[in-house]
C-alpha cells in the first residue's frame, strides 16, 4: 500500500512540476508581448506627437507668409493673368558665303571683242535672307601686276536664310593668261560682311590680223629693183600672247604668173623688215621659199 501511494504521489508531483513549468513559459510570452505592445504604443504616440509638432510649425510658417503677403498686397501681385513685358536682345550675326561656283577655264575672244565671265555665289545670314543688302554683292578678278576687273552682281533667287547672286565680269582680249583670283563679298544691314575667293584660269590666246590682207606692189618694169610695196603691212596682236623680239616670222612662196604660169618671181628677191628698219631694201632680211624668215 505504501509503495503504491508513493508512486502515485511522485507522478502527481511530476505532473504538477510540468504544469508549472509550462505556465511559466506562457506567462513569459504574455509578459513579453505586453511589454513590446507598450513600447510600440509609446513610439506611435511619440511619432504622432512629432507629426503634430511639424504640422503646427508648418501652419505657423504659412500664417506668417500670408500675413506678410497681405500686408504688402500692393507690392506683390499674385494674379496669374497679370500682364508683363519680356525683352530679349538679339545681336547681329555675320553672313557667310556658302557656295562659290567654280569657274571653268576661260577662252578669251580676240580683239576688238570682250569676254563676259558669268558665275554665281550663295550667301546665308542667320538673321534672315532679307538682312543681306543686294546692292552690296560684288565680285572682282585679280592677278598680280594686272588691272583689277570688277564685276556686277544681281539677286538671282532666295531659299530660307540664303540668297543666290549672279555676277558678270568683263575680260579684255589682252588680259594675262594663267591663274586669276575671283573674290566675292556681301554685306548685311549692320555692315557686317562675308567674303570668299577661289581661282580660275585664263587660257593663252594667240591671234593676229594682217592689214591689208593683200600686199600690193606698183607696176614693175623688167630688171627694175628696190621697189617698195604700195602700203605698209600692219600686223596686230589680237590676243594675250606677248611675242618676244624675233618671234614674228614670215614664210614666202615663189610668185607664179597669172597669165603665163611658166613665168615666176622667186621669193628670194623679196625682203622684209620691221618698222624700225629705215631701208628695207638695203637692210631687210631676204625671204626664202617655203621657209620662215624672222622679221626684225
Amino acid at each position: 500500500m505504501n509503495s503504491e501511494i508513493n508512486i502515485i504521489n511522485e507522478n502527481e508531483i511530476k505532473k504538477k512540476d510540468f504544469q508549472q513549468s509550462h505556465d511559466k513559459k506562457i506567462f513569459k510570452q504574455i509578459t513579453h508581448y505586453i511589454t513590446m505592445k507598450k513600447k510600440r504604443d509609446v513610439n506611435k504616440k511619440k511619432k504622432k506627437s512629432y507629426n503634430n509638432f511639424y504640422i503646427t510649425i508648418l501652419g505657423l510658417v504659412l500664417l506668417i507668409i500670408l500675413t506678410i503677403l497681405y500686408s504688402n498686397q500692393e507690392l506683390v501681385q499674385l494674379a496669374p493673368s497679370q500682364p508683363t513685358q519680356v525683352r530679349v536682345g538679339v545681336g547681329n550675326a555675320n553672313p557667310t558665303i556658302t557656295n562659290l561656283q567654280a569657274i571653268p577655264n576661260v577662252n578669251l575672244n580676240p580683239s576688238p571683242s570682250t569676254t563676259d565671265v558669268i558665275f554665281t555665289f550663295s550667301a546665308r545670314d542667320p538673321n534672315g535672307a532679307n538682312d543681306m543688302i543686294d546692292s552690296t554683292a560684288s565680285a572682282q578678278f585679280t592677278n598680280l601686276g594686272e588691272p583689277t576687273r570688277t564685276g556686277t552682281c544681281s539677286f538671282l533667287s532666295s531659299s530660307g536664310k540664303e540668297k543666290t547672286y549672279q555676277c558678270t565680269t568683263t575680260m579684255n582680249y589682252f588680259d594675262k593668261s594663267g591663274s586669276w583670283t575671283v573674290t566675292v563679298s556681301i554685306q548685311d544691314s549692320q555692315s557686317a560682311s562675308a567674303t570668299d575667293s577661289s581661282t580660275f584660269t585664263i587660257n593663252l590666246l594667240r591671234d593676229i590680223s594682217i592689214n591689208p590682207s593683200i600686199i600690193n606692189f606698183p607696176t614693175v618694169a623688167p630688171e627694175q629693183t628696190n621697189i617698195l610695196s604700195v602700203d605698209t603691212t600692219t600686223i596686230t596682236n589680237n590676243g594675250n600672247f606677248e611675242a618676244p623680239p624675233g618671234s614674228i616670222l614670215a614664210t614666202a612662196n615663189d610668185l607664179i604668173g597669172e597669165t603665163n604660169p611658166a613665168e615666176t618671181l622667186p621669193a628670194s628677191i623679196f625682203k622684209v623688215a620691221g618698222s624700225s628698219t629705215a631701208d628695207v631694201c638695203g637692210a631687210g632680211n631676204s625671204l626664202l621659199p617655203s621657209s620662215a624668215t624672222t622679221i626684225t
